[in-house]
């Protein structure tokens, strides 16, 4: 059995949506909400990466427009080389 502290506001939102959306069973609510972090949660984990990356590249004095372009023909390139 799991036991967590919430604060009044947190405690009393989850019991309504518990209340209202799963008839009052707090199992049900909590399967579903483990449901929506196994389908959803890597998103939170990519844009955390993608921050990261960005503040590296920023730290690093950025990325020319030169760079981007060269490194999207070379991908489109790649692209085509592995259809045809």
């Amino acid at each position: 059995m799991v036991s967590i502290e919430l604060s009044p506001i947190i405690e009393k939102n989850f019991l309504e949506v518990v209340h209202s959306t799963y008839n009052g069973d707090i199992q049900q609510a909590i399967t579903a909400l483990l449901n929506l972090h196994k389908k959803y949660g890597w998103k939170e984990q990519l844009r955390a990466d993608v921050d990261s990356v960005r503040t590296e590249v920023r730290k690093r004095g950025g990325i020319r427009a030169e760079s981007v372009d060269n490194a999207i023909e070379k991908y489109r390139s790649n692209i085509r080389r592995s259809d045809g």
